[in-house]
């Protein structure tokens, strides 16, 4: 129903009505009239609300749905035609950063694409039609989160992201039920809550391979104005050797 979607979301950003009133350029009446059900919003005013509400596009696709209208935004699958054009630059940029590893990722970290020195590092390319995600490879026991010497660090940074994006996307989200399966795992209740207050100006990413240990950093790169919800919630994560 859209009235309890809009309460929730409004609740999950922390505003009051006459707040979210203000952002939305509506009277606080007829945002009570909406969450009460008393009133039925326009296309357009879901498309007002959702912006003031500062939704990612899959989610105000959800909240058109919620009130009975057809989704505003493509949702297109990785693979699809729709996204050639998308597939084909992540491609570039994941051929001009070899030798060093680079990841295509959408927003629950799941690994879209990779060059093959991203596949080097978490122990080669799966099989066909397997996706991996980078979140459980660095959390649940195995050989990535063994290889990574500064586990502690990276887990609580990347803990932090994940709790990010379930705020942004919502607690039904993919990524919150990421975030779910990854706190599950040993070590994560002893991690730094505030893990970017003790990183520092860069975190690198200490991997052991083949017994030695290599340094990196990464940077993150994402589509401008994106009309699709799965363009939106890329970004193409890659990494710098630390050296020196």
């Amino acid at each position: 129903m859209f009235d309890r979607s809009l309460r929730e979301w409004r609740a999950q950003r922390g505003l009051s009505q006459m707040a979210l009133a203000l952002l939305a350029e509506v009277s606080p009446r007829h945002l009570s009239f909406l969450e009460s059900a008393r009133a039925r919003p326009s296309a357009a005013m879901v498309l007002r609300l959702s912006a003031a509400l500062d939704l990612p596009l899959r989610e105000r696709n959800g909240l058109l749905v919620a009130a009975g209208f057809a989704p505003h935004y493509g949702e297109s699958d990785w693979n699809s035609d729709a996204m050639a054009e998308v597939r084909h630059a992540a491609q570039l940029l994941l051929g001009a950063h070899s030798p060093s590893p680079a990841l295509v990722l959408d927003a629950a970290f799941t690994i879209l694409d990779a060059n093959e020195g991203a596949f080097a590092l978490v122990g080669g390319r799966p099989e066909a039609g397997v996706r991996l995600n980078l979140a459980e490879l660095v959390f649940m026991p195995g050989p990535v989160r063994d290889a990574i010497v500064n586990w502690d660090a990276v887990a609580g940074y990347l803990l932090h992201r994940l709790r990010d994006a379930t705020r942004r996307h919502g607690p039904e989200s993919n990524v919150a039920r990421v975030l779910t399966r990854v706190s599950r795992q040993p070590g994560v209740d002893g991690l730094e809550r505030d893990a970017l207050g003790a990183a520092g100006v860069l975190l690198p990413l200490e991997f052991r391979i083949d017994g030695t240990v290599t340094r990196w950093f990464t940077t993150v790169t994402s589509f401008g104005g994106p009309q699709d919800a799965l363009t939106e919630e890329i970004t193409i994560e890659q990494f710098h050797p630390v050296t020196g």
